[in-house]
């Protein structure tokens, strides 16, 4: 399944050393997107000594993030790593793949020194490990990060298989946390199995790397998305193959069978199976609302199209009075309520009625959209879906061979519900608010009372 394609179109073998000095390295805060998952990509943040060749080059020692030689890094390094980490988790969340700064040699005894790391990371199927350290290096002196394509599901097959790089210094530094992120999500990506996104006129390619025309909203994860808001998946051409498109999210798929389709966030996707929304009091409890939107299909994901996308549904009820829901685009793990940057998913919000017609919609061409409404006292749904997609550039001729960008990802929603107040709860006999419609549990318990009398 893998192969020895370098992402950059080059092929090599590695030779090992005979000997390696084992590196002290500084201890990364321990970050996991989905612990358990049945792919791991690891992002190493605290350095590796590399051994021998990569590529028919010398990647040598990679100083850990920030050039840290001390035991652990300081408050802010941790802070920066956890901003890089949460933005590349972010990339793979509808995915059953875990984004972990812990590494897992550790875990299996594994860590004497980088020599046994490496020969762990390449026996251990279904693992990438990612270097995103510091430091200048001629190893591919103009290259943001190396891979190789088509690696990460088996155990590696030739040397240097299931190690690729993000080089810190030639991204603008260790705070350029979008160039460094969306650098890492390309090089994990070519690892998944993707080749470049590029642009075409015909059989003749425009660019290699696609920048969406230079757009600053939205590019291809797998083109360059350093100047972009948004660093997507895309179907399109790509530059193995001029009569070939690539749907990013189908390759995936397909060449990491153990993934088995994308994660299940636990979120009702129908009106039948709505998840009662959870309530502080009035408030939404945002940690338990975490949801991802993903495609309905698994053999032919199509970005274009609201009903080509899953939906999350909340129920909730009201005794009447103004609501304000917030659909918040992205995860929340840096600050609590509060988006992390680099989200990819443009959602749409509703407020449906109790027949699930709807009364409120919020489509903006924000990421993140707010619905204020003043609503009579009964039960309602939040609806989350996605914005549906969006067309790429033809470039500034308008020629260039159609491409589709995919609107998917993590989403919480925040804000506030009108509801009774604790002493009116407890006289009708309510133990609990959050918990769907709670006015229909009280009028079976009226029966079931009128019976037993």
């Amino acid at each position: 399944m893998s192969t020895l394609r370098l992402f950059v179109g080059l092929l090599g073998l590695l030779f090992l050393n005979s000997t390696l000095w084992s590196q002290a390295h500084p201890l990364a805060p321990a970050l996991s997107s989905r612990p358990g998952a049945a792919y791991t990509m690891y992002l190493n943040f605290s350095g590796f000594d590399y051994p021998g060749t990569w590529g028919g080059q010398t990647p040598g020692v990679t100083p850990a993030y920030n050039g840290q030689t001390g035991t652990t890094f300081t408050t802010t390094e941790q802070a920066n790593i956890k901003n890089i980490w949460s933005r590349v988790a972010q990339a793979y969340a509808i995915f059953d793949i875990n984004v972990t700064t812990v590494d897992p040699a550790v875990a299996a005894g594994q860590a004497a020194n980088d020599l046994a790391r490496y020969n762990y990371y390449q026996n251990t199927p279904r693992l990438m490990h990612t270097v995103i350290g510091n430091g200048a290096s001629t190893f591919y002196g103009s290259a943001g990060g190396v891979s190789y394509v088509n690696v990460m599901h088996d155990a590696a097959t030739f040397s240097g298989a299931h190690t690729n790089w993000a080089f810190v210094n030639r991204l603008g530094g260790v705070t350029a946390f979008h160039n460094i992120f969306t650098a890492s999500a390309h090089e994990l990506g070519h690892a998944a199995s993707l080749s470049h996104q590029g642009d075409y006129i015909g059989s003749s390619r425009v660019n290699e790397y696609s920048t969406n025309n230079g757009s600053s909203t939205i590019a291809p994860t797998i083109g360059v998305a350093y100047g972009a808001a948004r660093s997507v998946w895309r179907v399109g051409r790509v530059n193995t193959d001029v009569n070939y498109v690539q749907n990013d999210v189908l390759s995936i798929l397909v060449n990491n069978p153990a993934l088995n389709g994308y994660v299940n966030d636990g979120i009702g996707r129908t009106l039948a199976t709505a998840t009662p929304l959870p309530l502080i009091g009035g408030s939404i409890d945002f940690s338990s609302t975490n949801g991802i939107i993903v495609p309905q299909s698994t053999s032919n994901p199509n970005p274009i199209g609201e009903s080509n996308y899953t939906s999350g549904y909340f129920s909730f009820y009201t005794t009447g009075g103004n609501s304000i829901i917030n659909l918040r685009s992205g995860t929340q793990y840096i600050t609590p309520g509060v988006n992390d940057p680099d989200s990819s998913l443009d959602g749409t919000l509703r407020i449906l009625d109790a027949f699930g017609n709807p009364i409120a919609v919020a489509a903006t061409s924000s990421l993140h959209e707010t619905l204020n409404v003043n609503l009579a006292a009964g039960n309602y749904y939040i609806q989350v879906s996605s914005a549906g997609g969006q067309q790429a550039s033809l470039g500034p001729n308008g020629n260039w061979a159609p491409a589709q960008f995919f609107d998917l990802g993590s989403y919480f929603l925040t804000g506030s519900i009108a509801v009774p107040e604790p002493a009116i709860l407890a006289a009708l006999g309510a133990t609990s608010m959050g918990v769907g419609f709670w006015w229909m549990r009280r009028r079976k318990r009226l029966a079931l009372e009128r019976i037993l009398r």
